[in-house]
């Protein structure tokens, strides 16, 4: 006997053997080509979410200069800190018809950045 529970000394137990080897084979290849699929997918969606990140850090430092080119012509307008922060919330609120926890962080960044703003002009 082997772990297989066939008996190689008989003769008619051979196809029986030749049949679990195929189709251990079979079971084999097929999860073998459905992990690299899945490694080739998760290594594109890694990719993707690095230029995702990437492209998000572009458009925050680009978002922190116009706050700050806006915040500027305020204050040379003799506009108070406090009516400055009112506006740049308010640029934000209508910069999407769907305010979510996105919307807060990115309310919260400008605040803060029209502050540092205002006050280093």
């Amino acid at each position: 006997m082997t772990d297989f529970g066939i008996d190689f000394r008989r003769s008619d137990d051979f196809p029986h053997l030749r049949d679990r080897v195929a189709a251990a084979r079979a079971q084999f290849r097929a999860n073998a080509e459905q992990y690299v699929q899945l490694r080739r997918k998760a290594e594109a969606m890694r990719k993707e979410a690095q230029e995702l990140r990437d492209h998000a850090t572009e458009l925050r430092d680009s978002l922190r200069d116009s706050v700050a080119t806006y915040v500027a012509v305020l204050r040379q307008i003799d506009m108070p800190p406090e009516r400055a922060i009112v506006l740049v919330k308010s640029a934000v609120l209508e910069s999407d018809l769907f305010p979510d926890k996105h919307h807060r962080q990115v309310i919260e960044e400008a605040v803060r950045w029209a502050v540092d703003a205002y006050y280093a002009a």
